[in-house]
């Protein structure tokens, strides 16, 4: 199981990267959000993404009976939605403070 895990780590990372990447600068995006910082934040969330991808099945091979590996990917996914919460909630309240 954790091996279809760490792929949708990989896959999910893949596709943000891929929708931020070909987004026009400023298209879409609210004026009160500054696209290169969003893009910036997205970045770094996919690296993150593809690393834990990589303890996952690393934890996996180690420990295979333990549901470790499985609980680290759910744990993963939770915290890069909470990480892009409140990195848009960052970007939003910096840029309404200085504009």
């Amino acid at each position: 199981m954790f091996w279809a895990l760490a792929t949708i780590l990989v896959a999910y990372a893949a596709f943000s990267t891929a929708v931020i990447a070909r987004r026009p600068a400023q298209a879409g995006f609210s004026p009160r959000l500054d696209a290169d910082q969003v893009k910036g934040f997205v970045y770094v969330g996919a690296v993150a993404l593809v690393v834990l991808a990589g303890v996952v099945i690393t934890l996996g091979l180690v420990s295979a009976d333990s549901g470790r590996a499985e609980g680290l990917a759910v744990l993963g996914f939770l915290g890069y939605a909470l990480y892009m919460a409140v990195a848009a909630a960052m970007i939003w309240f910096t840029s309404r403070r200085s504009g």
